[in-house]
């Protein structure tokens, strides 16, 4: 499994080099609003675990991957590892960043450890979600439908979902996500700790359901 994990690590090689244009693409918005760096973190490096597909695709490396002596399960969860590396470094490299993004934002707001929590309990619930809606897609069809079915399509549903939560919050005069804050502030813990539970299932029904779908595939 770890033998996959790194033949996909280095089937990404020609792409890595786009990883050090990150920390500039965290920062600059990160200014406006350095709260978002660790989140934004998460969706961008979790985005970039999508090249995986790609690259095995363009290469036929399901091919070579299937000749070597592992279940395809453990082929999925290899992937999944390194989704969930990416998704450490992205929340870590938000947190790191947030220091330097204060000194230019004009909020100059910095969490303390309780609020860390949050912000990585929010980051997971993402990555979570993320890897719910991609991956199943992407094991089942490959790269090139995978993409739409699974990255596409949610990124278009979340957006709708975004602007009825924001004329809801409209309609109810602006109090509606303003009172969820409140409330999360004050119960910040056990609010943290539902967040990754519920992130927990949702990561666990997505890799079952990859592997599911990934040992009916035909190649």
């Amino acid at each position: 499994m770890l033998n996959v994990l790194k033949l996909d690590w280095s089937a990404i090689k020609s792409y890595r080099i786009r990883l050090l244009l990150l920390p500039i693409g965290l920062f600059v918005p990160g200014v406006l609003s350095s709260i978002s760096l660790v989140p934004m973190g998460v969706v961008l490096l979790f985005s970039f675990s999508i090249n995986t597909f790609l690259v095995e695709e363009k290469g036929g490396l399901n091919r070579l991957y299937l000749t070597l002596p592992l279940k395809r399960s453990k082929m999925v969860t290899a992937r999944y590892l390194l989704s969930l590396i990416l998704f450490l470094a992205g929340a870590l490299l938000g947190f790191a960043l947030m220091p330097l993004a204060n000194l230019f934002a004009l909020s100059r707001w910095y969490p303390d450890w309780t609020w860390a929590l949050a912000l990585f309990s929010f980051g997971f619930l993402i990555y979570a979600l993320m890897s719910l809606a991609m991956y199943p897609a992407l094991f089942r069809f490959g790269y090139a439908k995978g993409k739409v079915w699974g990255y596409y399509v949610p990124s278009f549903l979340v957006l709708l979902a975004y602007f009825a939560i924001m004329e809801y919050d409209i309609a109810k005069g602006g109090t509606f996500i303003l009172d969820l804050l409140i409330y999360a502030s004050e119960h910040i813990l056990s609010v943290s700790e539902v967040i990754l539970s519920l992130g927990a299932v949702i990561l666990a029904v997505s890799w079952r359901l990859s592997v599911r779908l990934y040992s009916r595939r035909e190649f």
